[in-house]
């Protein structure tokens, strides 16, 4: 048995007759007798009493009538609740987010998220591993770079753009490079997580240049890499959200600043589309107003 059985037997007791209760459910009036009958079977017990003239439940049948609306009447009301639940802007959301993007830009926008729906519970891991949303459980990811041909669904949110920096003192102690060869002469601090490997990618006057870098550090961290740069013991490309006010405060100064260095979308990325939890819609929309 299963719910269209139920709410035939429900509509041939209100009506009082196939033909009747056939038009009201919008099938043949064989089909829905075919129904009755199945359930009978299926039940080991007989439900209606047929007539010429009209259908009549039994004493069972009718007891069996108003569990079948019980039934239906829950089942109305736990799809209800669910509806009213992914249009609510509350419930839990597991993030995976980049660090140092994280703690430059979006801390304060989350704040901000979360004070205007007091209802959500954010769950972030913060880590610049790329994690499979779906197998280990994350809601939703933000992306810096390009995009895996994952089948997850994203959403631009904003822009880095690589720069190229060094301290003031790193300077004054090796010289400015002026083209990228000139970086074999110096100390180039790595990151791991860069698409390129070790190489440093940029355009100059429309063609792109590459420099396969060598240096005493390299790590997977952003944030550290422009501690050491700061403390003069490199020259590195940097994202501009890590930048900051750093070059206004003095404590990096701009290298090869006649090359052009790529710019990297950001995008928060989700495994579905369709039935979005409203405070994920929320969430999406609120980075990409931000």
């Amino acid at each position: 048995m299963d719910i269209v059985h139920m709410q035939t037997l429900i509509a041939v007791v209100e009506e009082s007759s196939f033909t009747a209760a056939a038009a009201r459910l919008g099938i043949a009036k064989s089909v829905c007798s075919r129904r009755i009958t199945d359930l009978e079977t299926d039940l080991g017990a007989q439900l209606v009493n047929r007539s010429t003239r009209s259908v009549v439940p039994t004493d069972l049948g009718r007891d069996y009538y108003h569990s079948c609306l019980d039934i239906l009447a829950r089942i109305d009301a736990a799809n209800e609740a669910a509806k009213c639940s992914s249009a609510t802007v509350s419930g839990r959301l597991r993030l995976s987010l980049p660090i140092a993007y994280t703690e430059a830009v979006l801390a304060p926008k989350l704040q901000d998220f979360a004070c205007a729906h007091e209802e959500v519970e954010l769950v972030l891991q913060l880590s610049d591993k790329r994690v499979d949303l779906i197998s280990e459980g994350f809601d939703a990811a933000v992306r810096i770079g390009q995009l895996d041909d994952s089948g997850l669904f994203a959403r631009k949110i904003g822009v880095a753009q690589l720069m190229c920096c060094a301290a003031p003192a790193y300077i004054e102690r090796h010289g400015m490079p002026r083209s990228f060869e000139a970086l074999s002469d110096h100390e180039c601090l790595r990151y791991n997580n860069l698409t390129s490997g070790s190489e440093w990618v940029a355009q100059k006057d429309g063609q792109e240049v590459r420099k396969r870098i060598t240096g005493r550090f390299a790590s997977n961290s952003g944030a550290y890499n422009r501690r050491l740069t700061i403390a003069g013991f490199g020259i590195s490309v940097q994202p501009d959200f890590l930048i900051g006010d750093a070059f206004e405060t003095g404590e990096l100064v701009p290298v090869l600043s006649d090359y052009q260095f790529p710019a990297a979308d950001i995008n928060i990325v989700y495994p579905q589309k369709r039935n979005m939890p409203a405070s994920l819609r929320a969430l999406i929309d609120h980075l990409k107003e931000g």
